[in-house]
């Protein structure tokens, strides 16, 4: 059985297209579980944009479970 890596991307700035991009598309390893942004306005848009599940504010998803406490 393949097992996803659960990821979130923390940032909702331009640059942040490409790697939700390239997660969703270019990687079959990886589940993109959430999108964290200082605002949470701006991480829903790109929610909505991407079909991704979870829109939080950063804090949130530092108490979240995703990446097992990995960060970059």
């Amino acid at each position: 059985m393949n097992r996803k890596i659960k990821t979130a991307v923390i940032g909702c700035g331009a640059i942040s297209d490409i790697y939700l991009r390239n997660l969703k598309d270019l990687f079959s390893v990886t589940e993109l579980a959430a999108i964290g942004n200082r605002t949470l306005p701006a991480a829903q848009e790109k929610a909505r944009i991407y079909g991704i599940e979870r829109a939080l504010t950063i804090d949130e998803v530092e108490k979240t479970d995703i990446g097992d406490g990995h960060r970059h």
